[in-house]
Protein backbone atom coordinates (compact mmCIF):
# COMPACT_ATOMS: atom_id res chain seq x y z
CA UNK A 1 0.00 0.00 0.00
CA UNK A 2 1.80 3.08 -1.24
CA UNK A 3 0.89 6.64 -2.06
CA UNK A 4 2.17 8.79 -4.86
CA UNK A 5 1.63 12.43 -3.88
CA UNK A 6 1.93 13.41 -7.54
CA UNK A 7 -1.64 12.26 -8.12
CA UNK A 8 -2.85 15.23 -6.01
CA UNK A 9 -5.19 13.41 -3.62
CA UNK A 10 -7.72 15.43 -1.65
CA UNK A 11 -6.81 13.84 1.70
CA UNK A 12 -3.34 13.34 3.16
CA UNK A 13 -2.97 11.38 6.39
CA UNK A 14 0.43 12.34 7.79
CA UNK A 15 1.77 10.00 10.46
CA UNK A 16 4.24 11.35 12.98
CA UNK A 17 6.39 9.97 15.75
CA UNK A 18 5.61 12.20 18.71
CA UNK A 19 9.20 11.70 19.89
CA UNK A 20 10.68 12.97 16.59
CA UNK A 21 13.50 15.43 17.48
CA UNK A 22 13.17 16.93 13.99
CA UNK A 23 9.38 16.99 14.06
CA UNK A 24 8.83 20.74 13.90
CA UNK A 25 11.21 21.28 10.99
CA UNK A 26 9.79 18.30 9.11
CA UNK A 27 6.19 19.38 9.71
CA UNK A 28 6.87 22.87 8.45
CA UNK A 29 8.56 21.54 5.32
CA UNK A 30 5.84 19.00 4.59
CA UNK A 31 3.07 21.56 5.01
CA UNK A 32 4.83 23.90 2.60
CA UNK A 33 5.11 21.06 0.07
CA UNK A 34 1.52 19.83 0.38
CA UNK A 35 0.04 23.35 0.65
CA UNK A 36 -3.20 22.25 2.36
CA UNK A 37 -6.34 24.35 2.40
CA UNK A 38 -7.22 22.99 5.86
CA UNK A 39 -5.11 21.30 8.56
CA UNK A 40 -6.48 18.92 11.20
CA UNK A 41 -4.18 18.23 14.16
CA UNK A 42 -4.47 15.26 16.50
CA UNK A 43 -4.63 17.23 19.73
CA UNK A 44 -7.67 18.19 21.73
CA UNK A 45 -8.63 21.82 22.39
CA UNK A 46 -8.47 20.90 26.08
CA UNK A 47 -4.85 19.73 25.75
CA UNK A 48 -3.85 22.96 23.99
CA UNK A 49 -5.53 25.15 26.61
CA UNK A 50 -4.02 23.10 29.43
CA UNK A 51 -0.48 23.44 28.11
CA UNK A 52 -0.87 27.13 27.36
CA UNK A 53 -2.10 27.74 30.90
CA UNK A 54 0.03 25.31 32.89
CA UNK A 55 2.92 24.27 30.65
CA UNK A 56 5.49 26.67 32.10
CA UNK A 57 4.61 25.66 35.67
CA UNK A 58 4.75 21.95 34.81
CA UNK A 59 8.13 22.33 33.15
CA UNK A 60 9.47 24.18 36.19
CA UNK A 61 8.11 21.49 38.52
CA UNK A 62 9.58 18.75 36.35
CA UNK A 63 13.03 20.32 36.41
CA UNK A 64 12.87 20.86 40.17
CA UNK A 65 11.90 17.26 40.83
CA UNK A 66 14.41 16.00 38.28
CA UNK A 67 17.19 17.68 40.25
CA UNK A 68 15.94 15.87 43.36
CA UNK A 69 15.82 12.58 41.45
CA UNK A 70 19.36 13.00 40.17
CA UNK A 71 20.55 13.67 43.71
CA UNK A 72 18.84 10.46 44.81
CA UNK A 73 20.30 8.41 41.97
CA UNK A 74 23.63 10.25 41.61
CA UNK A 75 23.03 10.61 37.89
CA UNK A 76 24.24 13.89 36.33
CA UNK A 77 21.41 16.25 35.42
CA UNK A 78 22.68 16.65 31.85
CA UNK A 79 22.58 12.88 31.40
CA UNK A 80 19.13 12.64 32.99
CA UNK A 81 17.75 15.24 30.59
CA UNK A 82 18.81 13.04 27.67
CA UNK A 83 17.20 9.90 29.13
CA UNK A 84 14.72 8.27 26.70
CA UNK A 85 12.35 7.94 29.68
CA UNK A 86 12.55 11.62 30.64
CA UNK A 87 12.43 13.13 27.15
CA UNK A 88 8.75 12.17 26.58
CA UNK A 89 7.76 13.87 29.85
CA UNK A 90 9.61 17.02 28.82
CA UNK A 91 7.69 17.02 25.53
CA UNK A 92 4.38 16.63 27.35
CA UNK A 93 4.98 19.96 29.08
CA UNK A 94 4.96 21.83 25.78
CA UNK A 95 2.62 22.14 22.82
CA UNK A 96 3.03 19.29 20.30
CA UNK A 97 5.26 20.14 17.36
CA UNK A 98 2.41 19.20 15.01
CA UNK A 99 0.26 21.95 16.50
CA UNK A 100 3.10 24.49 16.53
CA UNK A 101 3.87 23.86 12.84
CA UNK A 102 0.20 24.12 11.84
CA UNK A 103 -0.32 27.25 13.94
CA UNK A 104 2.75 28.84 12.38
CA UNK A 105 1.29 28.21 8.93
CA UNK A 106 -1.99 29.74 10.05
CA UNK A 107 -0.15 32.87 11.19
CA UNK A 108 1.90 33.06 7.99
CA UNK A 109 -0.76 32.51 5.32
CA UNK A 110 -4.04 31.97 7.17
CA UNK A 111 -4.48 28.21 6.59
CA UNK A 112 -7.37 27.12 8.84
CA UNK A 113 -6.29 24.86 11.71
CA UNK A 114 -8.59 22.62 13.76
CA UNK A 115 -7.72 20.61 16.88
CA UNK A 116 -9.69 17.42 16.43
CA UNK A 117 -8.82 14.89 19.14
CA UNK A 118 -11.23 14.12 21.97
CA UNK A 119 -10.62 15.62 25.38
CA UNK A 120 -11.37 12.40 27.27
CA UNK A 121 -7.95 10.83 26.75
CA UNK A 122 -6.27 14.13 27.60
CA UNK A 123 -8.20 14.47 30.85
CA UNK A 124 -7.30 10.91 31.85
CA UNK A 125 -3.66 11.69 31.10
CA UNK A 126 -3.73 14.92 33.14
CA UNK A 127 -4.91 12.92 36.15
CA UNK A 128 -1.57 11.08 36.06
CA UNK A 129 0.58 14.22 36.09
CA UNK A 130 1.18 14.43 39.89
CA UNK A 131 2.57 10.89 39.98
CA UNK A 132 4.43 11.22 36.70
CA UNK A 133 6.26 14.38 37.78
CA UNK A 134 7.12 13.22 41.29
CA UNK A 135 10.81 12.94 42.16
CA UNK A 136 10.26 9.32 43.19
CA UNK A 137 8.83 8.40 39.80
CA UNK A 138 11.58 10.26 37.97
CA UNK A 139 14.20 8.41 40.02
CA UNK A 140 12.55 5.10 39.13
CA UNK A 141 12.62 6.00 35.46
CA UNK A 142 16.28 7.03 35.59
CA UNK A 143 17.28 3.70 37.11
CA UNK A 144 14.83 1.55 35.14
CA UNK A 145 16.11 -1.68 33.64
CA UNK A 146 13.32 -1.70 31.07
CA UNK A 147 14.28 -1.53 27.39
CA UNK A 148 14.45 2.01 26.05
CA UNK A 149 11.36 3.20 24.14
CA UNK A 150 11.52 3.00 20.36
CA UNK A 151 13.31 5.91 18.75
CA UNK A 152 11.57 8.07 16.16
CA UNK A 153 13.53 6.30 13.41
CA UNK A 154 12.39 2.92 14.78
CA UNK A 155 8.76 4.06 14.85
CA UNK A 156 8.90 5.34 11.27
CA UNK A 157 10.45 2.05 10.16
CA UNK A 158 7.66 0.12 11.89
CA UNK A 159 5.04 2.37 10.32
CA UNK A 160 6.61 2.01 6.88
CA UNK A 161 6.49 -1.78 7.11
CA UNK A 162 2.83 -1.59 8.10
CA UNK A 163 2.06 0.64 5.11
CA UNK A 164 3.95 -1.38 2.53
CA UNK A 165 3.10 -4.90 3.69
CA UNK A 166 -0.42 -4.78 5.07
CA UNK A 167 -3.83 -4.44 3.49
CA UNK A 168 -6.73 -2.35 4.84
CA UNK A 169 -8.25 -4.19 7.79
CA UNK A 170 -5.22 -6.42 8.31
CA UNK A 171 -5.21 -8.16 11.68
CA UNK A 172 -2.24 -6.38 13.13
CA UNK A 173 -2.27 -4.39 16.33
CA UNK A 174 0.01 -1.42 17.02
CA UNK A 175 -1.74 -0.06 20.12
CA UNK A 176 -1.62 -0.75 23.84
CA UNK A 177 -4.47 1.67 24.49
CA UNK A 178 -7.76 0.43 25.95
CA UNK A 179 -9.63 -1.05 22.98
CA UNK A 180 -12.99 0.59 23.75
CA UNK A 181 -11.39 4.00 24.20
CA UNK A 182 -9.43 3.43 21.01
CA UNK A 183 -12.58 2.62 19.03
CA UNK A 184 -14.35 5.72 20.34
CA UNK A 185 -11.37 7.90 19.56
CA UNK A 186 -10.90 6.61 16.01
CA UNK A 187 -14.63 6.87 15.31
CA UNK A 188 -14.58 10.51 16.44
CA UNK A 189 -11.58 11.30 14.26
CA UNK A 190 -13.21 9.60 11.27
CA UNK A 191 -16.42 11.58 11.77
CA UNK A 192 -14.44 14.81 12.02
CA UNK A 193 -12.41 14.17 8.87
CA UNK A 194 -15.51 13.27 6.86
CA UNK A 195 -17.43 16.29 8.13
CA UNK A 196 -14.53 18.60 7.25
CA UNK A 197 -14.32 17.20 3.73
CA UNK A 198 -18.08 17.47 3.23
CA UNK A 199 -18.59 20.96 4.62
CA UNK A 200 -15.39 22.76 3.68
CA UNK A 201 -14.36 20.71 0.64
CA UNK A 202 -10.66 21.49 1.06
CA UNK A 203 -8.25 20.28 -1.60
CA UNK A 204 -6.18 19.05 -0.09
CA UNK A 205 -7.00 18.38 3.55
CA UNK A 206 -4.03 17.37 5.70
CA UNK A 207 -4.44 15.37 8.89
CA UNK A 208 -1.43 15.48 11.24
CA UNK A 209 -1.35 12.79 13.90
CA UNK A 210 0.45 9.84 15.39
CA UNK A 211 1.56 7.22 12.88
CA UNK A 212 -0.65 4.52 14.40
CA UNK A 213 -3.71 6.37 13.12
CA UNK A 214 -2.55 6.29 9.49
CA UNK A 215 -1.52 2.66 9.03
CA UNK A 216 -3.80 -0.38 8.59
CA UNK A 217 -4.57 -1.89 11.99
CA UNK A 218 -7.15 -4.64 12.30
CA UNK A 219 -9.77 -2.49 10.59
CA UNK A 220 -9.81 -0.03 13.48
CA UNK A 221 -7.37 2.72 12.54
CA UNK A 222 -8.36 6.05 11.05
CA UNK A 223 -6.83 4.92 7.77
CA UNK A 224 -8.92 1.73 7.75
CA UNK A 225 -12.07 3.73 8.44
CA UNK A 226 -11.36 6.20 5.62
CA UNK A 227 -10.05 3.78 2.99
CA UNK A 228 -13.14 4.38 0.81
CA UNK A 229 -11.89 7.96 0.33
CA UNK A 230 -8.53 6.76 -1.04
CA UNK A 231 -6.46 8.81 1.40
CA UNK A 232 -2.77 9.29 0.79
CA UNK A 233 -0.82 8.10 3.86
CA UNK A 234 2.55 9.76 4.39
CA UNK A 235 5.13 9.51 7.16
CA UNK A 236 6.66 12.69 8.48
CA UNK A 237 10.25 11.63 7.85
CA UNK A 238 9.41 11.75 4.13
CA UNK A 239 9.70 15.52 4.45
CA UNK A 240 13.45 14.94 4.16
CA UNK A 241 13.02 13.50 0.66
CA UNK A 242 12.36 16.76 -1.12
CA UNK A 243 9.46 18.52 -2.83
CA UNK A 244 5.97 17.10 -3.13
CA UNK A 245 6.73 15.26 -6.37
CA UNK A 246 9.31 13.16 -4.55
CA UNK A 247 6.97 11.83 -1.85
CA UNK A 248 6.35 8.12 -2.22
CA UNK A 249 6.36 5.78 0.82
Amino acid sequence: MTCDARRFPSLFLVGTSHRDPNGLRRCRRLLRALNPQVILVEVSPFAVRFRLKHGRFLLKLLLQNLHKATAMTRIPVALALRSPFIQPILRQCTLPFEYRAAFQRFREIGTPLFCVDTGEASRLFVADWPEMLSSENLARLLTSSLPSPLSAADEYALARRALTQAKPGAQRRHWNEDFTLRQQREAWLEKTVRATLERLQPSPLVYLGGWRHVVPDAGQSLYDRLCDLNPCPLLLDQADEGPRNDFNP
